[in-house]
């Protein structure tokens, strides 16, 4: 992976992971869309009904882990005939619970929604993905657990761990982790979670790259400007990006050529992305910077321009 412009100790830092998770990634990515996610909720469905009795299903309160568990409950909802007492936050706190999340990594998600219910009684947490170690962690730690469960497992990525590799991310992560491992990289149609890694000169736990194209993905689309309408231009296949210090990083894959972003640049690739080359970024960027119209669209047309000759960008027009 090349370096960007000018790389202060921070960026050097972060070159060597960041580059490390670019194969990861490419090897393991499983992306679920929707229409897998539906019958993924239907697995989960089926297997809480055969795990679970009946008059626990029927009584139980269910609740979800936000923010992604939240979409797998609403499918859940259904394919369990869930009534909308079961779906309420109100009423008898001591009743027992299914948390429902759409994947569980480390568990530090759960750990938490577990903490708030204290006084609840029996738990069942049930996720689309989760590796099975992870799941027998929170069962050998959780005396309230009833059963951890998920439609799908999620495998180990097969990466070189030194001595003390995962003692070392317990201390970063703290207690609140059932498991510490490296599970396949996953992602939704509405989120990607967040894949940290340590910066060893900042000393401090970062989130790295994002892999889905916003188009492909909510939590992406809004990170890089929130909705993008007919107009938009969208990020070329196999370049991915992540944020630093308020710098956004765009990496080709195929080159491993980084360029980052800042300042005005940035503005106008989050025009490119939500509204296309249109009269509407130009006039934001004339009210923002302070320029004359003439050079706001000049610049931005020669901008647009680059990123597609580079292969970063594509325009509507090349979409098939």
């Amino acid at each position: 992976m090349n370096v960007p412009s000018s790389p202060g100790l921070l960026d050097r830092a972060r070159l060597r992971p960041l580059a490390a998770a670019l194969g990861e990634a490419h090897a393991s990515l499983r992306y679920v869309d929707y229409r897998q996610a539906e019958r993924d909720c239907e697995v989960l469905a089926a297997k809480l009904r055969a795990e679970l009795p009946r008059d626990f299903l029927a009584s139980a309160r269910f609740e979800a882990v936000p923010r992604g568990g939240l979409i797998v409950l609403g499918m859940l909802a259904y394919s369990l005939e869930l009534t909308p007492e079961q779906l309420s936050p109100a009423g008898d706190r001591e009743a027992s619970r299914v948390l429902i999340d759409d994947c569980a990594l480390t568990g530090g998600r759960l750990g938490q929604a577990m903490r708030g219910l204290e006084g609840a009684g029996e738990v069942v947490m049930a996720t689309l993905y989760s590796h099975p170690d992870l799941r027998r962690a929170v069962e050998r730690r959780e005396s309230r657990v009833r059963a951890c469960l998920a439609a799908r497992d999620l495998e180990e990525w097969p990466r070189s761990k030194s001595d003390g590799w995962s003692e070392r991310w317990r201390e970063r992560l703290g207690d609140t982790r059932y498991w510490i491992g490296s599970p396949e990289w996953i992602a939704f149609a509405w989120s990607e979670p967040d894949r940290p890694f340590w910066n060893p000169v900042s000393e401090t736990v970062e989130d790295g790259w994002r892999f889905l194209p916003p188009h492909l993905c909510l939590k992406n689309r809004c990170l890089l400007g929130g909705s993008a309408s007919v107009s938009a231009w969208r990020l070329a296949e196999g370049v991915v990006f992540g944020e630093f210090d308020g710098i956004l990083w765009l990496c080709e894959l195929a080159s491993g050529e980084v360029l980052s972003l800042g300042g005005v640049a940035l503005e106008m690739f989050r025009h490119l992305l939500c509204e296309g080359l249109n009269g509407a970024a130009v006039d934001s960027l004339v009210t923002r910077w302070r320029v004359d119209e003439a050079t706001a669209r000049h610049d931005f047309l020669a901008f647009a321009e680059t990123l597609r000759e580079r292969g970063l960008l594509m325009p509507p027009d090349d979409r098939d």
